[in-house]
């Protein structure tokens, strides 16, 4: 009797103890969901944030954790469509697929900038038709996100949603504290972006952007393009235009030879390896607003 009881003590403790598996596209999701999910969850990233979120690949690793996983949290706004639907359809986890209660689609909390009006096809590049994506890189906007981390994990979890709301406004505050502590060492001045990867970032701190060196989303700039920018950047006294890593070196030299502005190249996402002082959403909030001194 005693080892029957002791038996079923142990696997009580054992449910009860169960973490909720969530894989999320991007290390910046995954410490969000740490953060409100605390020690209820057990968090990996599909990516270390050192990839193009736009066309990472389909791998057969990505496919085994969305099959085992109960939460999955993707950005949105289109931002993974290139692969995720096909990991998606192709782990069989029923739970996960778009729509599903195990289906965490941090966009739909989010209000976009730059949303395109008309008609949106091909031809216009890779125009996200539900409105700019890359809302990672403002801590407004994340705390905006994190309400559909707390609706899916209250879900999976509907014990634990008055944790998960605590967490959250935990969350939000200090967003909002980062937020306004970093404002007040940014110099307002007129910035530029090769891929439109920091508009939240410059919105954030009430930076005025001219815009982007791409004329398409996704297609390298032509000479013309380069030369017609670099010049009205130069007019304009232009600070700095950002980039990340993955855009086209040499158009980044040509627009600096020609315009005179700094080029900085930096991550748009947490990183979980290399430099240590961006594997957090803070550390790379620090970064971008240094590297506009």
């Amino acid at each position: 009797m005693k080892h029957i009881l002791f038996s079923f003590v142990l696997f009580f403790s054992s449910v009860t103890l169960a973490k909720i598996k969530v894989v999320t596209t991007l290390p910046d999701i995954a410490e969000m969901v740490q953060t409100i999910g605390g020690d209820n969850v057990e968090v990996q990233s599909l990516l270390r944030g050192s990839e193009d979120a736009h066309y990472a690949e389909a791998r057969p690793d990505y496919i085994l954790k969305v099959n085992r996983a109960d939460v999955v949290c993707s950005m949105g706004l289109d931002l993974e469509i290139g692969w995720l639907p096909k990991v998606l359809s192709k782990s069989g986890n029923a739970k996960v697929q778009d729509g599903g209660v195990g289906s965490c689609v941090l966009g739909k909390s989010v209000k976009p900038l730059d949303i395109p009006v008309g008609v949106v096809d091909r031809s216009l590049g890779d125009v996200h038709p539900h409105g700019n994506p890359h809302f990672n890189l403002s801590p407004e906007k994340l705390s905006e996100a994190g309400a559909e981390i707390v609706r899916v994990l209250s879900a999976a979890e509907p014990g634990k949603s008055s944790e998960f709301e605590k967490n959250y406004d935990a969350f939000k505050k200090k967003m909002n504290e980062l937020q306004a502590r970093l404002a007040k060492t940014v110099k307002k001045e007129k910035v530029m972006e090769y891929h439109k990867e920091f508009t939240y970032f410059f919105n954030a701190y009430g930076l005025e952007s001219l815009g982007s060196l791409e004329e398409k989303p996704g297609m390298p700039p032509s000479a013309a393009r380069i030369a017609q920018v670099a010049k009205m950047a130069k007019d304009s006294k232009v600070a700095v235009l950002f980039a990340t890593p993955s855009a086209p070196h040499k158009v980044l030299e040509r627009f600096h030879e020609l315009s005179g502005v700094p080029v900085v190249i930096v991550p748009s996402h947490v990183q979980t390896t290399g430099d240590s002082s961006v594997k957090t959403i803070e550390g790379l909030q620090n970064l971008l607003v240094k590297s506009l001194q």
